[in-house]
């Protein structure tokens, strides 16, 4: 009987063991699915966010062109362009007439 006390204490130790094995193993899935749970739930509100800073862009975008429509814009842009290019190529006839005239004015004082 004595045999048998052993062998069911044994059995016993080895059952308990076993199930704090698997109460670990339990623990850590529990906490890694909390993680992964956690980062899933960041990344939901991170897109909610972008959502909603998506929705706002496209409330302003509505808005600015109901005030300025997109080809008014680019007539504006062409013009603005425009304006700029002429002022470029009126500075640049300057600087050619005032070199050409500091040329004319250095072989004048040579004859």
């Amino acid at each position: 009987m004595s045999d048998e006390k052993d062998t069911w204490a044994e059995y016993s130790r080895l059952v308990l063991k076993e199930l704090e094995r698997l109460n670990e193993n339990h623990e850590r899935m529990r906490s890694d699915i909390d993680t992964r749970f956690s980062q899933l739930t960041q990344k939901l509100s991170d897109l909610k966010n972008i959502e909603s800073k998506v929705d706002e862009h496209v409330k302003w975008v509505e808005k600015v062109n109901d005030v300025w429509s997109p080809s008014q814009m680019k007539s504006a842009k062409d013009e603005i362009y425009a304006q700029k290019n002429k002022w470029v190529a009126a500075i640049a006839i300057l600087a050619f007439i005032q070199t050409m005239m500091g040329i004319f004015i250095a072989v004048w004082g040579k004859f």
